[in-house]
């Protein structure tokens, strides 16, 4: 029962410091684009997908391996640390050497445009403390303190809002010649508060981990656990890049214009993706949360723990991903359209809708096999699940009436293939069979009341001519609403979890 209440509370602390972050976000966001403006912000966006490729080379998997070692008993803990922090200097210091000195070529090679050498000289050592703060990270994931990864993330973007929205109140929006460079110094700034809070709460610490010093740790062990999280990551730059110009040309190969082509891809990637992307906040923080649980039961051999976490946490994710997933099929074109003002074709997102489905799913699972130290999977499953996309993407564009509906699938059954293989991965590592009929059985007899009542409002309203914001958030919540009673009725409630 401990574990239980200790799987839920963390989850749910990662995933309200990410949804907190997220909402923050959304405001600096806002933000910078009243202070860079057009082409300010366009400099920015432009910079920004290359530090994040820089970032994922920096940690090099490393809060993972951090997180799913300091699990297992008689670790020596503050040697892990020190390994693992021997680990992101090795790859960060080279990283920011070859940013500051070779920026002049950078930003002629990337961007054509000798504007960019200042920006990243300034965002360079921004690397350094990334790697540290992703090792601290790693480190409180892993003895379950989970507080301190929580306010850290939310007082680095809290730290950007403030000091941005001060500077547009203070000094107005045109004080500062080159307003790009304050934007991204504000990202260095932002991971040394961070850091800040992650070292105090780690020396604080110390005392208490001395006392565990008692098994050694290599910095193999480290690499063997991080190199594949790396690796799977940059497979997802590297699909979501080739995506970027398969798509367009297919569609032009069959047939349609380039405005069109380059239309549809924007409205794939940054209308539609996002919103069935958002519920993801809490399968990554379930995930997150769930290695080092798994991996201190795989530490002791216990498989009835293994299997009670494993099967805790799909519980939770069912309990969540499917009525996300029936709020996304109801809702989510609206939603589309009253974020972004422009239609999303109903055939372009329910199948990434159903897709998400999986998705979500996919999440907890390659969380439980890192904990169970194979990281290896995850990435290996990843890569087959998104060569079958691609092929299916290449096979559904051959005629234009089947080439818009035809993507959408092709990542749907991507997002599916990943978590099947995953499941069949922990059936042959752990011989556990998931009982998927009881965990989702309850969730999906929850849906039909939460669906015959949205109906029923729908009928209702439509003489009255109601707002449709108001129409759309009454639904939601009376949807949400029905959907909680149903399940309590049925005995699996919130309550039942916790």
């Amino acid at each position: 029962m401990r574990k239980k209440r200790s799987l839920w509370w963390g989850t749910l602390t990662l995933t309200g410091a990410a949804l907190a972050s997220r909402g923050l976000g959304l405001i600096y966001r806002m933000l910078l684009a009243r202070f860079l403006g057009s082409e300010g912000l366009g400099f920015f966006q432009m910079i920004f997908p290359f530090y994040i490729a820089l970032v994922t080379l920096a940690i090099a998997g490393t809060p993972v391996a951090v997180s799913q070692l300091v699990a297992e008993e008689h670790v020596n803990r503050p040697l892990l640390v020190r390994r693992a922090l021997t680990v992101v200097f090795v790859t960060s210091l080279p990283l920011i050497a070859f940013v500051i000195f070779g920026a002049k070529p950078l930003a002629m090679i990337l961007y054509h445009d000798m504007r960019f050498v200042p920006l990243l000289v300034t965002l360079a050592p921004a690397l350094i403390a990334v790697g540290i703060s992703a090792v601290l990270r790693g480190y409180f994931v892993g003895v379950q303190r989970l507080r301190y990864p929580a306010v850290s993330q939310v007082a680095e973007q809290l730290s950007r809002v403030v000091i941005l929205y001060t500077i547009l109140n203070v000094f107005g929006q045109h004080a500062f010649s080159n307003a790009p460079l304050v934007a991204v110094a504000l990202i260095p700034l932002g991971e040394g508060i961070s850091l800040i809070i992650l070292g105090l709460a780690y020396y604080r610490s110390l005392s208490g981990d001395s006392l565990l010093e008692t098994k050694p740790v290599f910095v193999s062990q480290i690499l063997r656990l991080s190199i594949p999280v790396t690796l799977s990551r940059l497979l997802g730059s590297l699909v979501g890049v080739i995506e970027a110009f398969l798509i367009p040309w297919r569609l032009e190969m069959a047939g349609m214009s380039t405005y069109n082509a380059v239309r549809y891809f924007g409205q794939l990637t940054g209308m539609a993706l996002p919103l069935i992307l958002f519920p993801t906040a809490l399968s990554m923080a379930l995930a997150t949360n769930l290695i080092p649980i798994v991996a201190q039961a795989q530490s002791h051999q216990d498989q009835d723990s293994i299997r009670l976490a494993l099967v805790e946490s799909l519980n939770t994710t069912a309990l969540f991903t499917i009525p996300v997933t029936i709020f996304l099929l109801a809702f989510g074109v609206r939603l589309d359209d009253l974020f972004f003002h422009a239609h999303i074709p109903s055939n372009l997102f329910y199948p990434l809708a159903l897709g998400g489905f999986f998705l979500y799913f996919d999440i907890t699972l390659a969380g439980a096999l890192r904990g169970l130290g194979r990281t290896d999977l995850p990435m290996r499953n990843d890569l087959i699940a998104s060569g079958i996309e691609l092929a299916l993407i290449w096979l559904f564009t051959m005629h234009l009436e089947l080439a818009p509906h035809g993507i959408a699938v092709a990542i749907a059954i991507g997002f599916a293939v990943s978590p099947i293989l995953n499941t069949l991965s922990i059936k042959h590592l752990t011989h556990i069979s998931i009982p998927w009929f009881r965990i989702l059985i309850s969730p999906l007899m929850s849906t039909i009341p939460a669906l015959m009542a949205l109906t029923l409002w729908h009928l209702w309203s439509l003489p009255w001519h109601i707002n449709p914001l108001i129409h759309l958030v009454v639904g939601m919540l009376l949807t949400l609403g029905t959907y909680g009673l149903s399940l309590t009725m049925t005995g699996r409630s919130l309550k039942t979890w916790i």
